[in-house]
């Protein structure tokens, strides 16, 4: 039976390199694995491909998508960018019998428990606070206000990481780990 699974998380917990191991691990037992693609109005970012890293689209167009029930979720942040998580490709993977990873922030993630309450939610916790600065730090992409506000929203992500079915800290060199810990957590 296929999975749907929310993967959250401060930003800098190393996410992404977990989900590339996730990937490789179903690729390595020849299973089904989709990693939801989501719609946003920002702007492409130097090395990023539409309709690989996201799928970039007017604010008019996002707003149809909304009219239209077209997300599974989706939340316009501070930046004034809107975000959403397309409905139809996840429930088409879904029916074609992929497990479907989701990559999203905790308000996408109670839009999508209220709506699939079967839907699998981990959080991917820092090993400490220290541990985050210094991963956004060296990703040398953001400025030292940048990092401070990814930290108070960390701040209230992890104070709200219990509305998860798992927690898992991710520790240093250890994404691996925390990669096989998710998989196991998807074939019970």
């Amino acid at each position: 039976m296929s999975k749907l699974v929310v993967i959250s998380g401060p930003s800098g917990v190393g996410k992404g390199t977990i989900v590339s191991h996730l990937k490789e691990i179903y690729k390595e037992k020849k299973e089904k694995l989709y990693l939801s693609i989501s719609c946003t109005t920002r702007s492409i970012r130097d090395g990023e491909i539409d309709k690989v890293h996201y799928y970039f689209i007017s604010e008019k167009e996002f707003l149809d998508k909304i009219e239209h029930s077209d997300f599974l979720e989706y939340n316009k942040y501070g930046t004034g960018k809107y975000y959403g998580t397309p409905k139809s490709t996840v429930v088409n993977y879904l029916n074609e019998g992929y497990d479907v990873i989701l990559e999203i922030d905790i308000n996408g993630y109670k839009q999508i428990k209220e709506n699939y309450p079967d839907c699998i939610g981990i959080f991917i916790m820092p090993p400490n606070e220290k541990e985050l600065y210094k991963r956004l730090k060296n990703r040398n992409t953001e400025t030292e206000d940048v990092i401070k506000t990814r930290l108070e929203t960390a701040k209230y992500e992890i104070a709200n990481k219990d509305i998860y079915d798992y927690v898992i800290v991710n520790q240093n060199n250890k994404s691996l780990e925390s990669a096989n810990e998710i998989y196991n957590i998807m074939h019970r």
